[in-house]
């Protein structure tokens, strides 16, 4: 498991994308954050992943669709079918 904190209060100082530039053997990956980190993590691994994503959420049961995203398999609710999703399900 690889941390970074852009201060260094903990894990490496710096970016998680510093890091990723650095691993030369891996298969999956995980991931949580803010949606721009997490769409550059996306961008920039290969290979499969999960990512938990973070979305403004007005009710929490999927009602309200307030945390609505779009995917290969149609829109879907982070509250309610997520919030993790399979890398190649997500259209950015």
């Amino acid at each position: 498991m690889y941390v970074a904190t852009v201060d260094g209060s903990y894990g490496t100082r710096g970016f998680v994308t510093d890091i990723i530039k650095t691993l030369k053997d891996y298969d999956f990956y995980y991931t949580c954050g803010p949606m721009n980190m997490l769409k550059a993590v996306y961008e920039l691994i290969k290979t499969g992943g999960e990512l938990s994503l973070e979305e403004r959420m007005g009710c929490g049961i999927g009602a309200c669709m307030g945390c609505t995203i779009n995917t290969k398999n149609g829109p879907r609710r982070v509250c309610y079918d997520g919030p993790i999703f399979e890398k190649e399900e997500l259209i950015w």
